[in-house]
């Protein structure tokens, strides 16, 4: 058991790595948003008080606002292989710093091509920063929140994109469009000092690239431990480091199928979230005015906080891959049903140049029916995106983790290329006709729906490893003795304690039946989704095992132990399954990893799987 001083500092380590991970990307989504704020002031009558000389067209506006999308794909790829080869820490400085100098810059630009310029350099900085951000927040997270915390942070997206809308109303008439992205540079001077002092390198990373020296005294520090997947005791780190090829070269060898089905489904959130964030302002203009076209931005992003908190509630305790379809689902019905709403909206005709556009004539029960359906709309997509980096974060193993999460933002980015193109277009030729532009973006989700889908399942399945006893019971079992249950589980790990242990003990005596002890191997309960399950057992799990089975014998009471490896979200499955094999008709929780409340989950689990299942849960003792 760790000591209170390193409970202490794990804690204060995993709360500084998350809020300076949320703030950062904060910025990501304040970026992705306050091109949509300015948007229609650039295609405006009079567009040439703000930049250039004369307004922008729609297929113009939507390739401008793709420059960004370029620079954060590439930058996000770049950043996948360098995450995995020189640490997260350095990448996300270098990117924070970059991406505030391009915001700066921007600001200052006289000409649409020195904007486009600015907007594809500060892309490499942001792209960056996702792309190693959800990596490093996986490898901090505590163990079984890995979905929530990786999700939590990616919500500074969302938030950030709240932020740019809200100053987008208020700010806008005051400080300009200037003003608006010099806000943007802010973090040069506020998060990259606090990153600096407080953001470590990731023990995970450390551990896996061989550098144990450094991952000790990191660990020491943060009160984080090494983890036990990333340097198995039977394994050299030479062997460990060589044998697992890091970055795109692990990535594409061991997950190409995957990889590549992940990255379209990120390419169909990202088409849709960035098509809406730019240009539903614009498009919504003649129904709701400048100010409430805005305001649907603040609808849109908070639907997407919702989405993303509640979802990742849900991916912790249930398939990540089920949590997103169920979001492409909802997004997919709602975009319908905006739709529907918008058919019976008689929106007037685009102005021409010069000429202020009439508003629609709606009346309060259609705007309240919008708003409400658009809010679902962004929990649909961008809380989707923000899932699909949880997912990818905790899919693969830490030597190729940063290459996987930078692939799904940096691939995914295409979307966000395409995604002002495909509004500019949709725009342009159903203008007037909402719910055509809404369908089309409906269908888009049924899309990613399907991609998600057929992402592999993981190929970790239960493996289980026989271990008899070494001694023999210490007194026959009395035939009087008498039988409550007929052949009991006790599922057990390595935390559990002496005390613990005994009051389970004493329970089976009474039972005079069978006792199969199940060992949960650690790495594999606490790992996240995993493409594949490592089969080779640690001999330590072997020793405490053969402790217990000793233990329990040496009350007369016959017991056997195995040894059960299963992913984060099969274990519930994997012990129904080896208790129906064994013919057991209780099942007893000693696993004292995570406390009471990871015992509670992990039986909601199994009876989940066979509620006629009898489960009692030993109370944990400190």
């Amino acid at each position: 058991m760790d000591s209170p001083e390193m409970v202490r500092k794990r804690r204060a380590t995993i709360v500084w790595v998350i809020a300076l991970a949320v703030t950062g990307l904060i910025f990501d989504g304040y970026d992705l948003v306050v091109y949509g704020t300015v948007l229609p002031g650039f295609m405006g009558p009079d567009s040439a008080k703000w930049i250039g000389t004369s307004a922008l067209k729609p297929a113009d506006a939507g390739l401008l606002g793709s420059y960004a999308m370029i620079g954060m794909m590439i930058g996000a790829l770049v950043a996948g292989t360098l995450g995995d080869l020189i640490g997260r820490r350095k990448v996300m400085l270098a990117a924070i710093a970059w991406f505030s100098v391009g915001m700066a810059v921007s600001s200052m630009m006289e000409t649409l091509t020195g904007f486009g310029v600015w907007r594809f350099i500060t892309g490499l900085g942001v792209g960056a920063l996702a792309g190693c951000t959800g990596a490093m927040v996986a490898e901090y997270a505590p163990p079984g929140k890995k979905n929530m915390a990786t999700a939590f942070t990616y919500a500074g997206i969302p938030l950030g994109s709240l932020l740019a809308a809200l100053l987008g109303i208020f700010l806008l008439p005051v400080i300009g469009w200037r003003g608006m992205f010099l806000l943007g540079a802010l973090p040069l001077v506020t998060l990259l000092p606090l990153a600096y002092w407080k953001l470590p390198e990731s023990v995970a990373w450390l551990a896996s690239r061989g550098r144990l020296d450094e991952a000790r005294r990191v660990s020491e520090r943060t009160g984080v431990p090494i983890p036990d997947t990333e340097v198995k005791p039977q394994q050299s780190v030479a062997t460990k480091v060589s044998s697992e090829r890091a970055g795109w070269a692990g990535l594409f060898s061991d997950y190409l199928f995957p990889t590549i089905v992940i990255g379209f489904v990120s390419v169909a959130c990202l088409l849709l979230v960035y098509s809406l964030n730019t240009w539903l302002p614009k498009i919504m203009l003649p129904v709701l005015g400048q100010n409430g076209s805005l305001a649907l931005l603040l609808v849109l992003n908070g639907g997407a906080m919702v989405g993303t908190l509640y979802g990742s509630y849900l991916a912790d305790r249930h398939s990540p891959k089920r949590i997103v379809a169920l979001g492409f689902l909802v997004g997919a019905l709602a975009m319908s049903a905006v739709g529907l709403i918008a058919a019976n909206i008689d929106v007037p005709a685009v102005a021409k140049p010069g000429e202020i556009q009439q508003l629609a004539n709606v009346s309060p029960v259609f705007i309240g029916l919008l708003l409400i359906t658009i809010a679902i709309v962004g929990l649909g997509t961008s809380g989707t995106q923000t899932l699909i980096f949880g997912m990818a974060a905790n899919y693969y193993r830490t030597n190729v983790r940063s290459a996987g999460v930078a692939w799904t933002a940096g691939f995914g980015r295409i979307g966000g290329i395409a995604g002002p193109i495909l509004g500019g277009i949709l725009a342009t030729t159903f203008a007037g006709q909402l719910h055509s532009i809404f369908y089309v973006l409906g269908g888009i989700g049924v899309v990613g729906l399907i991609l998600t889908m057929i992402i592999p399942k993981s190929k970790a399945e239960a493996v289980t490893l026989s271990l008899p006893p070494t001694i023999t019971p210490a007194a026959a079992v009395s035939a009087s003795k008498p039988r409550l249950y007929g052949t009991i589980m006790v599922v057990v790990d390595h935390t559990g304690n002496k005390l613990t242990r005994a009051r389970v003990s004493e329970f089976v005596s009474l039972t005079g039946m069978k006792v199969n002890l199940v060992y949960l191997a650690p790495e594999h309960v606490l790992s996240a989704e995993v493409d594949q399950t490592d089969k080779a057992i640690d001999p330590k799990h072997v020793a405490n095992l053969q402790e217990y089975v000793n233990e329990i014998n040496a009350q007369g009471v016959p017991a056997v132990g195995q040894i059960l490896t299963a992913t984060l979200f099969d274990r519930g499955k994997a012990v129904i399954n080896l208790a129906e094999r064994l013919k057991c008709d209780l099942i007893i929780l000693n696993t004292e990893e995570g406390g009471q409340r990871a015992k509670a989950e992990l039986a909601q689990e199994v009876a989940r799987q066979n509620p006629q299942m009898a489960v009692l849960i030993a109370r944990s003792t400190k």
